[in-house]
This record gives structure tokens, C-alpha cells and sequence, in this order.
């Protein structure tokens, strides 16, 4: 958010008047889209450290939350903006085979959202990644992924179970983007390593040990501490001040539902159950103030 004023994210700048802001929250990895996804949606990226083909061929062969909610009877549905991308979901032969009806258009979360019906846990993925897509992925218009926040949030604001929703707004990864504060190190999830040859020859291998990059992320509830930044949080296994990650929403998902951290790194991973409640408030906004259109946006 460094790179913008504050006039030109105003929807994003009600969020962090209105409800809690994480200031140090890091991807999973330092590297792209798909296996950032899969260690938030695993608790590992399975020894993968790009967008290769298994994740299109519903190859990825571990755990995910999508199979542990189904197993504990807990509804889910993961709402698909992609436009043709294979959605997240749809990563893991597990899924594809037996909850591929669980990937449903993403129109429907509106409906759901205003009817009451939403499951209990809803994934959206946005679109991407060109000129006219939602996600903010370089280089598309940060306008458009305000108005993409701006639909999800008025539409829960707007329902029958705004009182019993936790709304938690994130990304995959940052971008690429420079940032002053260095990616901290990371319990590994597993043994796998990821073998990359560079542009120069050099030949680099990852062990999965650092978190990626720094990016914003909201709890956006009628219980979410208003106008509050939060910045550290607690390692449950060492009781360490750390920052939070991706895998810090399935070690508080755990707390939730009742089931094992998937990984050691997730058992390493601050969770964020004592930032909900005990109080509920009635004045979040109705609406989140609309996005202005970037000069010579198409």
C-alpha cells in the first residue's frame, strides 16, 4: 500500500479506519501465485516454487482445507472469478474427484450473500492477471480489485449473517515489489526443496525456510477491533513474538473447527482468534466508498 496515496485507494483506506489491519503479514514463500495458494490452502507448497503445470492438471497430491472441511461436515464453496483459470479448489486430485460441484461461478456469492445462504467457509478467487482484471496483479488496475472489495464487502455487510461473519481480505503474494522490511525466516513444512537454474547459470536451491513478501492484509468483522493495526503475533509452539503469514488463517481455522495444524509450519504460525470479539458493534459502514478511476484508465 506504500505505493499509492491515500486518495487513490479510498476503499481500502476505509477498511483501515473501520476495521483491523495486519501490518506484518507475509506470503508463504518468496515466489509466485500458485504454490502461495497452496501453502495457505495446505500449510505447505509441496516442494513447488512455480506456477508449473500440476496445479492445471489437479496434480497437487497433499492435504488442503477444502478436503478437512469436507471430512468434518463443514460446508464450503469456492466461488470462481478466474475466467478460466483452474481454480484453487481444483489444484488437488482430491477435489477434482470428489467436490468438484464445491467450485461454483463466482455470481453466486452475491446471491448467497444477500439470501443468507453463504456455506461456511467461502473462498473467492478474483481474476487475473491482465489490464481489466480484479485481483491487483501487476498490471492490472488497482481500481478494478477496489471495486471487486467493494462488491464482496457490501454484499456481506448488506446480508442476513453480517453478525456471523469473519471477512479476511488477502493476497497470494506481493508482487515483486521492494519493501524495507526483510522477509523473516520460517519453520519448514516439510523436506522438500525447490531447484531453480537462473538467468547467469547459477544454480539456487530453496528450502522452503523463509516466508515471502510483505503484504497488507484486514479482519473485517462486526468484531474486529476498529481503526486497529495490529503488527506481531505469537509463535503457539515457542511462545516467540513473530509475524503473521499465510498459514496463520489455518492455525486459527484449526482453533475454530477442532483439527490438527496440518504442517510444522503451521504449528509455528501466530493465529489471530484473540483479535474476535468479545464485543460486538453496529456502526461499520453500510457501504465501502467507491474506487475513483486511475488517469487514462481504460
Amino acid at each position: 500500500m506504500g505505493y499509492y496515496a491515500e486518495a487513490e485507494i479510498p476503499t481500502l483506506l476505509d477498511l483501515v479506519d473501520d476495521f483491523t489491519t495486519f501490518n506484518y503479514w507475509f506470503s508463504c514463500i518468496p515466489g509466485p501465485t500458485n504454490p502461495n495458494r497452496l501453502c495457505a490452502l495446505s500449510g505447505t507448497s509441496d516442494g513447488h516454487g512455480s506456477n508449473d503445470n500440476d496445479f492445471e492438471n489437479s496434480a497437487i497430491d497433499v492435504n488442503s482445507i477444502f478436503e478437512t472441511a469436507s471430512s468434518r461436515g463443514i460446508s464450503w464453496l469456492n466461488y470462481d472469478g478466474t475466467t478460466g483459470a483452474v481454480p484453487d479448489a481444483l489444484f488437488y486430485p482430491w477435489t477434482a474427484a470428489n467436490a468438484a460441484s464445491n467450485v461454483v461461478p463466482l455470481e453466486n456469492f452475491f446471491q448467497d450473500a444477500y439470501l443468507g445462504v453463504l456455506p461456511q467457509l467461502s473462498y473467492l478467487n478474483p481474476s487475473c492477471c491482465d489490464l481489466n482484471t480484479n485481483s491487483m496483479h501487476p498490471d492490472g488496475n488497482v481500481s478494478y480489485g477496489q471495486v471487486f472489495v467493494k462488491q464482496i464487502y457490501d454484499a456481506v455487510r448488506q446480508g442476513a449473517h453480517w453478525n456471523d461473519t469473519l471477512f479476511v481480505l488477502t493476497y497470494d503474494e506481493s508482487g515483486g515489489f521492494h519493501d524495507h522490511v526483510p522477509s523473516p525466516l520460517a519453520v519448514c513444512a516439510d523436506d522438500k526443496t525447490y531447484t531453480e537454474t537462473a538467468a547467469d547459470g547459477e544454480v539456487y536451491t530453496f528450502k522452503f525456510d523463509r516466508l515471502g513478501g510483505r503484504m497488507p492484509t484486514w479482519l473485517i468483522s462486526s468484531y474486529a477491533p476498529q481503526g486497529y493495526v495490529e503488527n506481531m503475533g505469537t509463535n503457539p509452539a515457542t511462545g516467540a513474538v513473530e509475524a503473521y503469514s499465510a498459514t496463520s488463517v489455518l492455525k486459527t481455522f484449526g482453533l475454530l473447527w477442532d483439527f490438527d495444524d496440518f504442517t510444522p509450519r503451521v504449528s509455528n504460525s501466530p493465529s489471530f482468534d484473540h483479535l474476535i470479539g468479545p464485543t460486538m458493534r453496529d456502526n461499520a459502514p453500510l457501504i465501502l466508498t467507491p474506487p475513483l478511476p486511475f488517469p487514462a484508465a481504460t
